[in-house]
């Protein structure tokens, strides 16, 4: 399919289809019909960035109307379908947020030639300020609630949904924009001070005459990280025998969302898995489960499972087709992002079987783990179990005479 044509001629945007044979040339002919029109790019003369919404109405030779445009988000109008070569007129009816351009334009059109128009604007200007406070009393650096705040980083996006200024906040918790032209502009905050975290307001500015300061106080709350997670498993084991795992308090503790959330269980050598009892989470979503074989690379022991319905999944080595010398390393709960106040409703279950041979009075730890990211930063927690081994001690040789 053409994706450019030669200028003067329209875009054949028809698929194509052919067959390349081995070591032959295949030759594929596109013809293109010319074509007249007129390409019109409006800008700001400041910046001179495409103005986004300019409309404009086409006469005839006669000073008859004969269509009326408007300038896409790169500030460009195409005209085509002119099959009259001649004169034209051109007149701007509307161009919010700068000072208008009455004028008539003279556009002279011939066949297959495409008039290249650039029409530029004096943008009418006012501008954006934001004030950055602390919500709350931060424990981490002792600020209390009112702080102004520095650091603070907006991105300013006009009615077309282009980036237009970022700003951000000074040691006064300050930020404001440069000169902008008349009209509606969405801010968003990217990225929040050290120790807070960034705000989910989304706020809508409307500048409408020239010279006004539209002004907004925004607040972020003290930012606190954690994740949470409980191990609990026999004090005591026999080769042989089962030895179940039970985790609760799996968690994000944080008052921010946590992305790449995960729980995690590495599991000793001495012991074998057998059942993965998944348990419920208390925010609706779906999660998958990954293990390890001899810490090799994760393989997908279920996907797309739900948080509401506790699951009973067979992980023996007989139903992950293992050999003799493999065994489960590890088994991780992968959520991604986990919101605050995400939990664990039903406990999870690791059921595993203790092999034969252990040395009575020694000991296994089993290890679990939780975390998360906030702004790429890791959050982890970390949770043992220590196991002994029972069985009746091998008695010393005698010695003596």
């Amino acid at each position: 399919m053409e994706i450019e044509a030669a200028q003067g001629f329209k875009l054949d945007d028809t698929p194509h289809y052919f067959t390349v044979k081995d070591g032959k040339t295949t030759t594929l002919t596109v013809k293109n019909k010319p074509f007249s029109g007129i390409l019109i790019h409006k800008t700001d003369n400041v910046t001179g960035k495409g103005i986004y919404g300019v409309t404009f109405l086409l006469y005839d030779s006669t000073n008859t109307p004969i269509g009326q445009y408007t300038s896409d988000n790169s500030g460009y109008v195409y005209i085509e379908g002119l099959t009259t070569s001649g004169r034209y007129y051109l007149r701007e009816l509307e161009n919010e947020g700068y000072v208008p351009d009455t004028q008539m334009k003279t556009v002279y059109v011939t066949a297959a030639e495409t008039t290249l128009i650039e029409w530029k604007n004096i943008p009418i200007t006012a501008q954006i300020q934001i004030t950055k406070k602390s919500a709350d009393y931060n424990s981490t650096n002792g600020l209390p609630a009112g702080t102004l705040l520095e650091g603070a980083v907006f991105e300013i996006y006009d009615k077309a949904g282009n980036l237009v200024d970022t700003i951000k906040s000074d040691s006064r918790g300050l930020a404001s924009s440069k000169p902008l032209p008349l009209g509606r502009y969405t801010i968003r905050e990217v990225q929040a001070p050290a120790n807070y975290g960034v705000s989910d307001q989304e706020l809508t500015a409307y500048l409408e005459h020239e010279g006004q300061i539209v002004r907004f106080e925004v607040t972020n709350k003290s930012l606190t990280t954690g994740v949470a997670i409980t191990k609990t498993g026999p004090k005591e084991a026999m080769a042989g025998q089962p030895v179940n795992y039970v985790l609760s308090g799996i968690a994000n503790t944080s008052n921010v969302r946590l992305d790449n959330f995960y729980w995690r269980d590495t599991l000793p050598a001495q012991v074998r898995l057998e059942t993965v009892v998944t348990g419920t989470y208390n925010f609706p979503g779906t999660y998958k489960i990954t293990y390890r074989v001899n810490g090799g690379e994760y393989r997908t022991l279920a996907d797309n499972l739900s948080t509401s319905k506790n699951y009973t999944l067979a992980a023996s080595p007989a139903a992950l087709g293992l050999a003799a010398n493999e065994r489960v390393t590890e088994i991780m709960f992968v959520f991604g992002q986990a919101p605050v106040g995400f939990a664990q409703v039903e406990k999870p279950q690791i059921k595993c079987t203790a092999i034969a041979g252990l040395t009575a009075g020694s000991h296994f730890v089993n290890i679990a783990d939780v975390g998360g990211t906030y702004n790429g930063v890791w959050v982890q927690a970390i949770s043992r179990w220590v196991t002994t081994v029972y069985g009746k001690p091998t008695p010393l040789p005698k010695t003596g005479y």
